[in-house]
C-alpha cells in the first residue's frame, strides 16, 4: 500500500502527464470570397488543418470544424493537439463552403501555418466553383500537383473543346478523351487514349502523377487565369494557369 507521500507524488505525476497529453493549440482566422454575392441559405463553412509534409503521400488531417454561415468574412477557430506539431514539417489550412451536398467555394491554394515562420492565424480567400461552359475552348498548363510545384522543363497541359472533349500532354505523351461535365462536377475516363513514347525519368514521374490525379478529380474551380481540379474532399490536387 502506498504511503501518503508516495500517493501524492503518483497523483501529481499523473496530473502532469495528463496535462501534457491534453495540450491544445489553436488556429484562428477568417474565410471570405471576392464575389459580391450574399451567402446562400443553409451554407456551411468547412475548415481543416492538414499536415502536407510528404509530397508523395496524401495530406493528413489534424483538425476539422464545420460552421453555419450567415455572412463573410466568417471567423473560425481550429483546436488541435499541439503534440502532433513537429519542427521541420509543413502545415496548411484549407476550407470550402457548401450548400447541402453542393460545393460552392473552395480554397485553390494552401495557407501555411505554425512552422517555417508561419503563425497561428490566417485569412482565407475562397474561389467560386464555376459552371461547365467556362471550360470550353480553354487551354491550361499545370503548375502544381498535390501542392508540389511542377519544375520540369515541359509541364502537363490540357485543353477543352465543346461537349467535354479534351486533349493535352502529360509533359511527354499526348492524350485525349471525353470528360463527363455537369455544372462544377467533372470526371475523366480511366481509358484515355495516349501515346506510349519513352520519357526521361523526371518527365515520366510528373506525367505518371498527373494521369493518376486525373482519376481522383470530381470538381473544378476557376478564378481569373487560375484553375484547380479538386478531389472528393474538396482539396485542390492539380492547379493550372491559363495559356489560352
Amino acid at each position: 500500500m502506498l504511503g501518503t507521500g508516495k500517493a501524492a507524488l503518483a497523483v501529481a505525476s499523473f496530473s502532469v502527464a495528463l496535462s501534457a497529453a491534453a495540450t491544445a493549440g489553436t488556429i484562428e482566422g477568417t474565410a471570405t470570397y471576392r464575389e459580391r454575392i450574399a451567402v446562400p441559405p443553409d451554407a456551411t463553412l468547412y475548415v481543416e488543418l492538414q499536415d502536407v509534409s510528404r509530397a508523395d503521400a496524401p495530406a493528413v488531417s489534424l483538425a476539422t470544424k464545420r460552421y453555419a454561415m450567415s455572412g463573410v468574412p466568417a471567423q473560425f477557430e481550429l483546436v488541435f493537439d499541439d503534440n502532433l506539431i513537429k519542427d521541420g514539417r509543413r502545415y496548411v489550412v484549407r476550407a470550402s463552403i457548401n450548400q447541402g451536398g453542393k460545393l460552392l467555394f473552395t480554397t485553390d491554394t494552401a495557407y501555411p501555418v505554425l512552422t517555417d515562420g508561419a503563425g497561428n492565424s490566417t485569412d482565407l480567400v475562397l474561389v467560386q466553383v464555376q459552371g461547365a461552359a467556362m471550360l470550353e475552348n480553354t487551354q491550361w498548363t499545370a503548375v502544381a500537383l498535390s501542392g508540389t510545384k511542377v519544375e520540369t522543363e515541359r509541364r502537363p497541359e490540357i485543353s477543352f473543346a465543346e461537349g467535354g472533349a479534351f486533349s493535352g500532354s502529360g509533359g511527354c505523351n499526348r492524350f485525349n478523351g471525353q470528360a463527363e461535365i455537369s455544372g462544377s462536377n467533372i470526371s475523366f475516363p480511366d481509358n484515355m487514349a495516349a501515346t506510349l513514347m519513352a520519357c526521361p525519368p523526371d518527365l515520366e514521374e510528373v506525367e505518371r502523377k498527373f494521369f493518376s490525379l486525373l482519376q481522383e478529380v470530381t470538381t473544378y474551380a476557376m478564378e481569373g487565369d487560375a484553375m484547380a481540379f479538386l478531389d472528393a474532399a474538396g482539396e485542390p490536387i492539380v492547379t493550372f494557369t491559363r495559356t489560352q
